[in-house]
Order: C-alpha cells, then sequence, then structure tokens
C-alpha cells in the first residue's frame, strides 16, 4: 500500500572541480534517484534526489562523493512523504496552468 511507502527527498549542493563538471554531471544523472537541476559555471550542481529511506539517502551521498572530481557533496533539504502523498494530485486554482 502507498501509506506504508516512504519517499525520502532530499536537495543536495554538490561541488564538482573544474576540469570534472561535465563528468559529474554525467555520472550523477546516471544515478536513477537523482536528478541534476542546475549546474553553475563554478561547478556547483544542485540535485534532487528520492530514496526509500534515510539509509538508501545516506548511501546515494557516499556514491556522489566518492565519484572523481567530487570535491564536497552538502545535504541542504530533507523532507519525508508517504507514497499516498507522494501520488496526490495537487491542484492550485490560484496559479491555474497557462500554456506559454
Amino acid at each position: 500500500m502507498l501509506e506504508d511507502i516512504e519517499v525520502h527527498v532530499t536537495g543536495v549542493l554538490v561541488q564538482a572541480l573544474p576540469d570534472h563538471v561535465q563528468a559529474v554531471c554525467v555520472a550523477v544523472a546516471n544515478f536513477p534517484e537523482a536528478e541534476v537541476c542546475a549546474v553553475s559555471e563554478t561547478g556547483k550542481l544542485v540535485v534532487v534526489c528520492e530514496c526509500a529511506s534515510a539509509d538508501e539517502t545516506l548511501a546515494l551521498l557516499d556514491r556522489i562523493r566518492d565519484l572523481a572530481g567530487v570535491a564536497n557533496v552538502a545535504l541542504v533539504y530533507q523532507h519525508t512523504e508517504t507514497g499516498a502523498e507522494m501520488d496526490e494530485e495537487i491542484n492550485d486554482e490560484a496559479d491555474p496552468p497557462r500554456v506559454h
């Protein structure tokens, strides 16, 4: 049941060495639990992760930290939801969808 499933959502800042930014982006994006959301010119990556437990989250952060060219990994946000809560559709009438 979805009520029994936990989803741990984390925001992570990854600092890559300048010569390794592209390789680190590709390597992080290859983790199925991770999504690279932004990359700066100075090698900072904003990564969002979704894992099934706190232990899985910590293991993923260790795997990212162990990548060649990673200088630092910092957990900046963590939130836990149930699977049922993650499956809910959010309807925000204050900001209806628009076509751009």
